[in-house]
């Protein structure tokens, strides 16, 4: 098995406030947007959706008794041009109504910063050097 990920699901408490903060970040069009009673689908092409759907459905689905908000189980990364782009993605995460949780900061590996988006989950952004 060679291994892609195509789509993407998070789990959310509040379906139209994780909507919003997504809809202000990403800043797509509507014909790229698809939802339902219970899901928000993100389209970006034929290869890669972002989904948000309850927590609570997630939980069930999985088998779990319960779901424990703000402890995600994985934090998705971002690849970013360049440091620059790193810290104008965190102005936008701060006006869609997110949390940065650790600044753009250099290291040997590149510039990253981790931000919140507005049901807790964690993202990486990062931009690394060019490999030679």
């Amino acid at each position: 098995m060679k291994p892609e990920i195509s789509i993407i699901t998070i789990g959310v408490d509040d379906l139209e406030r994780a909507f919003g903060f997504y809809r202000t970040l990403f800043d797509i069009g509507d014909d790229q947007i698809g939802a339902g009673e219970d899901h928000v689908a993100f389209f970006f092409d034929d290869k890669f959706s972002f989904v948000l759907f309850p927590r609570e459905q997630i939980a069930q689905t999985a088998g779990k008794p319960e779901a424990i908000v703000g402890t995600p189980g994985f934090v998705l990364s971002h690849r970013a041009e360049s440091a620059e782009a790193v810290d104008a993605i965190l102005d936008r995460v701060l006006l869609a109504g997110g949390a940065v949780l650790t600044p753009g900061t250099q290291s040997e590996w590149g510039y990253s910063a981790y931000f919140e988006d507005s049901e807790g989950n964690v993202w990486e952004l990062m931009a690394t050097p060019p490999v030679n």
